[in-house]
């Protein structure tokens, strides 16, 4: 059985890496109101209305990844 991720579950285990991606891992894991979904659209509004603009930098590069490693071949 294949269990996907969600991009704050993927992106959780990224806390303690010193590196932007971690930095945004550590806030994510802060905000409860952070969605737990697979969705870009919902994520990418969220981080919009929510975060600053290095933020949504960090965001946009590390949902490519999160895609790549976890959604393309679905």
């Amino acid at each position: 059985m294949i269990i996907l991720l969600t991009y704050k579950e993927w992106l959780l285990l990224f806390k303690g890496v010193k590196l932007p991606i971690g930095d945004i891992a550590i806030e994510v894991e802060l905000d409860n109101e952070f969605p737990n979904t697979k969705d870009y659209k919902v994520l990418h509004e969220f981080v919009k209305f929510n975060y600053s603009d290095s933020f949504m930098r960090v965001f946009e590069y590390s949902f490519k990844m999160y895609y790549e490693s976890t959604q393309k071949n679905v």
